[in-house]
C-alpha cells in the first residue's frame, strides 16, 4: 500500500480552494468562510502539496488561477452546488421553498414584479439582488455567483434554461432645453451627426441600437459611455441624447422621450438559469414564476404562449 496515490480530496481543503478561487482573494475568502486567513492559506497549500500541483499564480497584481486551478474550480462549483441542494432538501418543511436566491438583473424594471410574486408564494426564502449589464450578469451566472438572472440578450448557450419575458421598444430622450424637447417622435436618420450618450459596452440596449444604426448607415457622435443612471443625469445636464428601453424610462420633468417612427430597435428580456442547477428549489420556483409571467404576456399579446427556449 506504500506509495499508493491519494484517491480522495480533503473536503475542507477543497472548500478553502473554492472560496479563494471564487473571490481571487485570501482575505475575502476567509471572510466568506468565516475562518482565519492563516487557516485558509494552510489548507490551500496542503491541497497543492498533496497533489503536487499549482492552483494559483501569485503576483503583486493579485491572484490568478492556473489552468489546473480553472479546471478544478469548475468541478468545485458543481460539488458545492450539490451540497447546497442537499442542505435545502434536508431543511425543507412540507415542500416549502427556503434558503437564499441570488438574482442578477440588468435593472429593476424587469425583475421586481417577478420578485414580488416570488416573495408572496415563498415568504421563507431570502432574496438578494444585484445589477449590471447583461454580459457581466451572464458571467456571474456561469460562475455560480448568482442563481438566476434577468437579461436583455439570448446568449444561445446550451447550458441555460431560458424564458422570454417580453420585447421592448428602444426610445431616445433629450433634456428640456433641447431643440427636440417639444416633440414626441423622430425619424432615425435625424440622429446622424448628433451627440449621443450610450451605456457601457456589454449593454444589450446599446448593442441592439447600434446594430440598427449600422444597418441604416447612420453615424451619430458618441460623446460618452456610462452607466444607466449616469446616462439619465448626463442627458438632463444637456450633454447629449440618451438611449433607453421604453420600460426603463422614468418620467422626469427635465427629460422628453421620443419614439422612433421608422426603423425601430428592440430589446428582449429573458429569465435564465443554469440547467444543472434548475432542480434547486428556489431556482426552480423563480423560473416557474417567469414561465407563468411569460404565458400571461403572450396571451395579452395574442401570441402562441410558447415561452420555454431550449438553446
Amino acid at each position: 500500500m506504500a506509495g499508493r496515490k491519494l484517491h480522495f480530496v480533503n473536503f475542507s481543503q477543497l472548500r478553502s480552494f473554492y472560496a479563494v478561487g471564487r473571490e481571487l482573494s485570501f482575505t475575502r475568502a476567509a471572510e466568506f468562510l468565516n475562518i482565519g486567513q492563516p487557516t485558509l492559506t494552510t489548507q490551500v497549500k496542503a491541497l497543492e502539496d498533496a497533489y503536487d500541483v499549482k492552483l494559483f499564480l501569485r503576483s503583486p497584481r493579485g491572484l490568478k488561477l492556473t489552468e489546473s486551478g480553472e479546471a478544478l474550480l469548475a468541478i468545485a462549483r458543481q460539488i458545492f452546488s450539490l451540497e447546497e441542494q442537499a442542505v435545502e432538501l434536508l431543511a425543507a418543511k412540507d415542500g416549502q421553498v427556503t434558503g437564499k436566491l441570488r438574482v442578477g438583473t440588468v435593472g429593476p424594471f424587469f425583475v421586481m414584479k417577478l420578485l414580488a410574486g416570488f416573495h408572496e408564494k415563498h415568504p421563507l426564502a431570502q432574496v438578494f439582488v444585484e445589477s449590471g449589464n447583461s454580459d457581466l450578469v451572464y458571467r456571474k451566472l456561469l460562475d455560480y455567483e448568482v442563481d438566476v438572472a434577468v437579461l436583455g440578450f439570448n446568449y444561445n448557450d446550451p447550458r441555460l434554461d431560458m424564458v422570454l419575458l417580453g420585447r421592448h421598444e428602444i426610445i431616445v430622450f433629450v433634456d428640456e432645453n433641447h431643440p427636440w424637447s417639444g416633440r414626441d417622435k423622430l425619424e432615425l436618420s435625424e440622429l446622424d451627426g448628433q451627440r449621443l450618450i450610450l451605456r457601457e459596452p456589454g449593454s444589450m440596449t446599446r448593442r441592439a441600437f447600434e446594430e440598427c444604426l449600422a444597418k441604416q448607415r447612420i453615424r451619430p457622435k458618441i460623446v460618452m459611455e456610462i452607466s444607466r443612471d449616469a446616462v439619465r443625469e448626463a442627458v438632463a445636464a444637456g450633454l447629449g441624447i440618451g438611449v433607453v428601453s421604453e420600460t426603463e424610462f422614468v418620467a422626469d420633468g427635465r427629460l422628453q422621450p421620443l419614439r422612433i417612427v421608422d426603423h425601430k430597435a428592440y430589446t428582449e428580456a429573458f429569465a435564465i438559469c443554469l440547467k444543472a442547477r434548475r432542480s434547486l428549489r428556489p431556482i426552480d420556483a423563480f423560473m416557474k414564476l417567469a414561465e407563468e409571467a411569460a404565458r400571461s404576456h403572450a396571451a395579452c399579446a395574442g401570441t402562441d404562449g410558447d415561452v420555454h427556449i431550449s438553446a
